[in-house]
């Protein structure tokens, strides 16, 4: 949202905020494993709902938009919505590299993209 704002603000655009909650395991021994995942809508809404506080206070117009399946095939499907520009993370966990998300995105999107750590 750091660069997200800024940019909206420039142009008079809004913004709208997707989180894409992954399919669970099959195994179930996975799905206790990674506890976070019983909860992923939840955390999906609390974080939209921090995203969209950070507009109100910039007087940004803010969609919430929360997808379920595949991050990487969800967000390109929907952007394909008539978007101009898609602003994503580079990678999860603070890594370097170009993450998976992030990689299909660039690589499956027609809109422009602007990648961010």
């Amino acid at each position: 949202m750091n660069i997200a704002i800024p940019i909206a603000s420039a142009f008079d655009a809004s913004i709208t905020g997707v989180h894409v909650v992954p399919p669970l395991p099959r195994s179930f021994v996975l799905l206790l494993r990674q506890p976070w995942r019983k909860n992923a809508r939840k955390i999906a809404e609390q974080y939209l709902e921090k995203a969209q506080k950070l507009c109100e206070d910039k007087n940004i117009q803010f969609e919430k938009k929360i997808l379920n399946g595949l991050p990487r095939e969800e967000i390109v499907n929907y952007a394909k919505n008539n978007y101009d520009l898609i602003v994503i993370g580079r990678a999860d966990w603070g890594s370097r590299l170009l993450g998976s998300v992030s990689s299909g995105v660039v690589h499956g999107a027609k809109t422009s993209i602007l990648l961010v750590n």
